[in-house]
């Protein structure tokens, strides 16, 4: 005669570890996103505002390589400023030796000729993506150069594009048009400490528009006298001022274009940010799901194997 006993233990383990197989196998084979979008009334909301947040984040990176681009432009003109102003301070420097007793003005000319060589040589390298703001070719003139600095959004989503511009009549050294249109190259007419007048002016550029009749070309012989010699120094200390005003006027849009750039990119990260943290949250909840499922399937299938052996042992008795 055969007897059937059932462990209440065993019967309780092996159902529950029925029920955790049953629920693991519905996690591992749920797709993550897509009962969310079946079952949730606010997943489209939730879909929306992460595209719109992606589109976002594509703009303020656009804006950024854009910045980037105005930025390497302003810093090329900027440096070539810099360069060509410490030039034309050298270049006085040598008008000032002229006029020491004994000076050679032809080996002292000579100088000078050379670096107004190297001013033109500076002026043409100061090109960056094609633009040059220290430059006016023949049949131009000086221009407004627009910069992209930043886009910005309303709440229907419209972007709005902010633009700096930049008038490159301020930067203009050398024109070739129009004389009167570059530093180095337009005359500057004033009277000497000694109240001799001058009018002078640093490099011909070949302009199809030159000086007005009369102004000087500065350069020295041994017949340059003292007084032409200080109408040259003072034409020298008004062009650098002029230079000097350019620099600060190019310096004030490439902060403008940086700063915007900087904001743009922090913008960015955080929008990038939020992306991933909106996007990831379904999945991150699926992968919390199934971890607990697994370890709630091995207490329950450890809970029965503990339950078949007190039973084995209970037999043996």
């Amino acid at each position: 005669m055969s007897s059937v006993w059932l462990n209440p233990s065993v019967a309780g383990g092996a159902s529950m570890a029925g029920a955790s197989v049953s629920a693991l196998d519905r996690v591992t084979t749920q797709p993550a996103a897509k009962p969310a979008v079946e079952t949730d009334p606010s997943s489209s909301n939730y879909w929306s505002i992460s595209t719109t947040m992606r589109a976002g984040s594509l703009s303020m990176g656009s804006v950024q390589e854009a910045n980037e681009i105005a930025a390497a432009v302003t810093d090329t003109a900027a440096f070539g400023l810099e360069q060509a102003t410490d030039i034309v301070a050298r270049i006085q420097q040598k008008l000032v030796l002229a006029k020491t007793v004994g000076a050679d003005r032809d080996a002292i000319n000579a100088d000078i000729s050379q670096m107004k060589t190297d001013l033109a040589a500076v002026v043409e390298d100061s090109t960056f993506n094609g633009d040059n703001w220290l430059a006016v070719e023949a049949g131009g003139r000086p221009k407004v150069a627009s910069l992209l600095a930043s886009v910005t959004t309303d709440k229907d989503g419209s972007l709005s594009i902010n633009m700096v511009d930049f008038d490159t009549a301020k930067s203009t050294l050398i024109s070739r048009q129009e004389a009167k249109d570059g530093t180095l190259t337009r005359a500057y007419a004033g009277t000497s400490l000694g109240g001799v007048p001058y009018n002078y002016y640093l490099m011909d550029a070949q302009s199809r528009e030159p000086n007005e009749p009369g102004a000087r070309e500065i350069r020295i012989d041994s017949q340059t006298t003292g007084d032409e010699i200080d109408g040259m120094i003072s034409s020298l200390n008004r062009v650098m001022i002029d230079m000097v005003g350019a620099s600060a006027e190019v310096s004030s849009t490439r902060n403008q274009v940086t700063g915007d750039s900087v904001l743009a990119q922090g913008l960015q990260g955080a929008t990038e940010l939020g992306v991933s943290r909106l996007v990831d949250t379904e999945l991150n909840e699926q992968s919390v799901r199934l971890t607990a499922e697994k370890v709630q399937e091995q207490l329950q299938s450890s809970s029965l194997n503990m339950a078949n052996v007190s039973m084995t042992s209970w037999l043996r008795l």
